[in-house]
């Protein structure tokens, strides 16, 4: 017999009393997050079905079930993630999940911890302290880039507070204290730093090559010239001969020398 999966999640459908339309979704969530794609994305917008991984085996179960989670946020977007879909696709027993994790928050906590305990805190920094925080602001940079997701799990007023994540404010706040802050206003330069590398992280796309983004921008600045508005805004139209998936890199560096000549004291800068 056929098995009738969810077409958003995967999960194995009831079956049905053979009338009417066949059911497509397992729960009002896949439905309403299959419609908010379509809404964004246009009707052709592929679902975030995924080819079935093999069950992850070996090491601590629950760091393997957040592993598993995080090659999910990677792939598909931080949407997909659920307790359901996460027994689903470790084939395991959505109870056993949850003696590993008990919630939702506990698993995107995890996540977050994993992905940055992941860039080798122990690594030595430069000596010289405007460098420590360009390393340290480029490796921040870096895990956005890597995990987009990752954003809506840091940039928020309760974030994850495991010991990896502390670890990435420590060298940070320490580097500051180093040039003479006192540790309030390291925390604060290390709010203002790590603010400016998430808010540019707003920028980054989950697919570069997105051909929505594409056709946007397209019909965007044609109705710009069109209506006139880009006389007189030199700016606007050197920004239409960028595109943020290839001058994103160089937007970021150009902000970061800038706000740390005006965070660091002058013979720092």
């Amino acid at each position: 017999m056929l098995t009738v999966r969810c077409v958003e999640c995967l999960a194995e459908l009831p079956a049905g009393p053979g009338r009417g339309r066949p059911r497509r979704y397992c729960s009002r969530r896949c439905q309403a997050r299959a419609y908010r794609r379509r809404r964004d994305y246009g009707p052709t917008a592929t679902s975030r079905r995924l080819p079935d991984p093999p069950p992850p085996t070996g090491g601590d179960p629950r760091d393997r079930l957040v592993g598993l989670a995080v090659r999910l946020a990677d792939t598909a977007g931080l949407g997909a993630v659920s307790m359901r879909a996460l027994a689903h696709r470790a084939a395991t027993p959505a109870h056993v999940v949850y003696r590993h994790l008990p919630n939702r928050a506990e698993l995107l906590s995890a996540m977050a911890e994993q992905v940055t305990a992941a860039r080798r805190l122990d690594a030595p920094l430069p000596h010289d302290p405007r460098e420590q925080l360009e390393r340290l602001a480029g490796d921040e940079w870096a895990m956005y880039r890597r995990h987009p997701w990752l954003l809506s799990v840091l940039a928020t007023d309760r974030p994850p507070t495991g010991p990896a994540v502390l670890a990435m404010v420590d060298r940070v706040v320490a580097a500051f204290t180093a040039v003479g802050y006192d540790p309030a206003e390291a925390f604060r330069a290390y709010l203002v730093l790590s603010g400016y590398v998430q808010g540019m992280a707003l920028l980054i796309r989950g697919e570069p090559a997105d051909t929505t983004y594409q056709a946007w921008w397209s019909a965007t600045r044609t109705r710009l010239e069109r209506t006139g508005r880009t006389e007189r805004r030199p700016w606007l139209a050197a920004a239409g001969r960028t595109r943020p998936d290839t001058a994103l890199d160089t937007w970021f560096q150009f902000g970061l020398r800038r706000l740390l000549d005006g965070l660091l004291p002058r013979s720092e800068a």
